[in-house]
């Protein structure tokens, strides 16, 4: 019985969520040979308050322009 907890900042829209937990599911199923009734998907959301990058709150960072965030830097 696989449990995947994906922990990201809180603010994705209910259908980003939903396409995660699909996209992980059929990964996981197709990794694992499992069935997908097996898989359980967590999202923990942080508020940005409570993570830091380099020493600074995600709170006090510039906000960034709309778009998907570099592969490197997705939280």
């Amino acid at each position: 019985m696989p449990r995947i907890i994906v922990q990201a900042i809180e603010g994705r829209s209910l259908e980003q969520k939903r396409h995660l937990v699909s996209a992980i599911t059929t990964g996981v199923v197709d990794a694992l040979s499992v069935e997908p009734e097996t898989v359980t998907v967590v999202i923990e959301e942080i508020s940005r308050e409570h993570i830091s990058k380099a020493g600074v709150l995600y709170s006090d960072r510039p906000a960034k322009a709309a778009g998907p965030a570099p592969a490197n830097d997705r939280s």
